[in-house]
């Protein structure tokens, strides 16, 4: 089997049109043809029905198998020539959310400096959400991720670091300021300023609502740390975080959640499986590994 051939045969299946696949990747349409006649003759099967009459193309059980499977023989030939690429750099592919860049990164930056990796480390910063994606796309390597269950996409390797709790962020001049805690049942009807669906904050919210019975009205959203926590200390609206995200200088309020809303924010080290890392790497995920004593002390 040829690798042109299967992608010749993915992109025919996703459009259905053997002209669209041939203009896609700038060939004859005899060449599309061919190729899918090789792939035939090599399985001994029929992949694609056609009728010319009625100009109707479908892909067959056994050609749904084989592009099930050639979609991931392809992303694993990018994802390895992307990865020997990159071996012979001496940059280090990092993917850090704000929030946890802003709160727990620095607890190792002193170590991280000391070893020389800071000045290596290509840090791609946007939400957990957006950085599994971009790992498992090979866009970074290795990533310091927030999840509210522990990882388990049999695509990556983590290792969770520490588990942190969730907690809802007020004005000082809201009525949650007299709460030492609350139930999510009771926030029906509250204003909600949301971080986008980048950041597995939103995810959250959507499950705790969901569990509480309502539709959390969200009158904001934004990928801003900064800028949730400023509308915030104006009452526009109240949030959902991980506690630790409320410092001594901001004027809000932090109030934990009751035990029957009691899910983690879990902070792990993950990598695409069976990846290979390098020995700055592998510094690097030492020094990391150091936050959950420093969360301690």
């Amino acid at each position: 089997m040829k690798l042109k051939d299967l992608r010749y045969f993915c992109y025919l299946c996703q459009v259905g049109s053997f002209t669209e696949t041939a203009k896609h990747f700038n060939v004859k349409q005899p060449t599309v043809t061919l190729a899918i006649k090789r792939l035939e003759s090599s399985l001994h099967i029929q992949l694609v029905y056609r009728d010319h009459s009625q100009n109707f193309l479908k892909i067959t059980s056994p050609g749904k198998i084989l592009y099930e499977h050639a979609t991931s023989i392809l992303n694993e030939v990018q994802l390895t020539k992307i990865e020997i690429n990159n071996f012979s750099q001496d940059k280090i592919r990092f993917g850090l959310p704000p929030i946890i860049g802003n709160l727990y990164l620095p607890l190792v930056v002193p170590e991280l400096n000391e070893k020389n990796l800071l000045q290596n480390m290509v840090v791609d910063e946007s939400g957990s959400e957006q950085l599994t994606k971009d790992l498992v796309a090979g866009k970074i390597d290795i990533g310091l991720l927030g999840s509210f269950a522990p990882i388990s996409d049999p695509r990556l390797s983590a290792t969770r670091i520490t588990s942190r709790d969730f907690a809802i962020i007020s004005s000082n001049k809201h009525w949650l300021n007299s709460y030492t805690e609350v139930s999510f049942s009771d926030l029906k009807g509250e204003q909600f300023i949301s971080l986008d669906s980048k950041f597995i904050h939103r995810q959250v919210l959507q499950h705790y609502s969901g569990r509480a019975g309502f539709t959390p009205n969200i009158i904001f959203k934004t990928q801003s740390i900064s800028i949730l926590k400023r509308m915030v200390e104006q009452n526009s609206g109240i949030a959902l975080l991980v506690g630790d995200a409320v410092a001594l200088g901001d004027k809000l309020k932090s109030t934990p959640l009751t035990g029957d809303f009691d899910d983690k924010f879990h902070i792990s080290i993950v990598t695409r499986k069976n990846y290979l890392l390098k020995n700055q790497e592998w510094e690097l995920v030492t020094q990391l590994l150091k936050i959950k004593d420093k969360l301690q002390h």
